[in-house]
């Protein structure tokens, strides 16, 4: 396979790929918003962090973890979505023999 033919296959795929998942992301929001972090939400509601906040100087500890765990249920599995597909296409396209240096 020469390079012009997975050049061409690469960007392809990364066309299509990311033309799926930018329709698919709306749907991961969704989910995601309905399914995971309103439910497990109430945690961050409980006056425990209120008085966690008033026990360490006024630092509201709870809404910083309230944001990690956001992060960590959302944006982490949407770009592991996201971009490991590219990244094992484009490995297994250009870590790819010819068929003409085969013996």
């Amino acid at each position: 396979m020469n390079k012009l033919s997975k050049i061409f296959k690469s960007i392809i795929f990364l066309s299509l790929w990311l033309f799926i998942t930018a329709y698919l992301e709306k749907y991961w929001k969704l989910f995601h918003w309905e399914f995971i972090f309103l439910k497990s939400r109430l945690i961050f509601d409980n006056y425990f962090w209120y008085d966690f906040k008033n026990i360490f100087f006024k630092i509201d500890i709870g809404y910083y973890l309230e944001e990690l765990y956001r992060f960590l249920s959302y944006e982490l599995p949407k770009a592991a979505f996201k971009y490991f597909p590219i990244y094992f296409y484009f490995n297994f396209i250009w870590n790819q023999k010819s068929s003409k240096s085969k013996k």
